[in-house]
């Protein structure tokens, strides 16, 4: 089996490389890519402790998941096997992007009337629970009984893990933000993992809220330059599975698949299985494209 969508510490996972590396050998994972948001810091550890790779026999293709933008929705694209050093990654101060975010989140509940504690409505790059800001106002509000009225009426999954798709996403959601003026647009997120020897992957199109998900997801295969897209997935219906299957094969676009894997931030999430083992990838999925990208060595 395999998994090619993981996070670590370096982004907003829980587990260590180490740790990481330890669960993928006892879980018998013949390929995995570790896909942090935005950043290439597990493989500049590797680097620098090549002995953690004793502790999987596995390959380890090398990845990440990088922010960018279509049609005014946040969504990410995976980049699978990069040259690392090679990337030009998107010269943005997260934490600043993020501060800005929840800012403009704050501005939403006062004036919606919610109740939020100032003093607690922070982000912090170091603490895991707090990187992102839609994490940090869904905790905040979600504390608070009064809001529930309000909340309710604004629409329904209001949760953690929610908040980022279904209101900072959403152009119908009053929490809305458009990130186009702070992110590389597609195109050129496309084209750098190009240029790092890369194939770039659409990643879990089908959770991010556009009005026609179908017609989208299309577009976006057949008008860009992406090498292809994530058909399986942890959130994904297996009517889902089988379209995105159905719009590869339509438009000669590679397929991959992954949990998302988070450790903590996620914990109904298993590395490899999925929620409920309702995942499971054998290596000769992605047959027709891994001989083409870097393994780590």
């Amino acid at each position: 089996m395999i998994d090619l969508h993981m996070h670590t510490n370096h982004s907003d996972g829980t587990d260590s490389v180490e740790e990481l590396l330890k669960k993928a050998e006892k879980k018998n994972l013949e390929i995995i890519s570790i896909t942090d948001h935005d950043s290439v810091g597990a493989y500049f550890e590797l680097e620098e402790n090549p002995e953690l790779m004793k502790l999987y026999s596995g390959k380890l293709i090398i990845g990440t998941e990088l922010m960018t933008y279509y049609r005014g929705v946040s969504i990410e694209i995976l980049g699978y096997g990069i040259d690392y050093k090679k990337l030009r990654m998107q010269e943005i101060d997260i934490e600043k992007m993020q501060q800005t975010i929840l800012s403009n989140m704050k501005n939403v509940a006062k004036n919606l009337g919610l109740k939020f504690d100032e003093r607690n409505t922070y982000v912090d790059q170091s603490d895991v629970s707090r990187q992102y800001a839609s994490c940090v106002m869904a905790a905040e509000l979600l504390k608070y009984d009064e809001n529930k009225e309000i909340l309710n009426r604004i629409g329904d999954k209001f949760t953690i893990p929610t908040f980022f798709r279904i209101h900072q996403s959403d152009k119908k959601s009053p929490f809305y933000f458009d990130t186009s003026n702070l992110l590389l647009d597609i195109n050129e997120i496309i084209s750098r993992i190009h240029e790092a020897g890369g194939l770039a992957f659409l990643a879990h199109g089908y959770i991010y809220p556009f009005k026609n998900k179908d017609e989208i997801i299309e577009e976006i295969l057949s008008t860009t330059n992406i090498d292809g897209m994530e058909c399986i997935y942890t959130e994904f219906l297996e009517e889902e599975r089988k379209k995105a299957y159905n719009l590869c094969k339509k438009y000669n676009k590679f397929m991959s698949g992954g949990t998302d894997y988070h450790a903590k931030n996620k914990p109904d999430i298993e590395l490899g299985t999925g929620r409920n083992n309702n995942i499971k990838i054998e290596k000769d999925f992605i047959k027709d494209w891994v001989h083409r990208v870097a393994i780590w060595k």
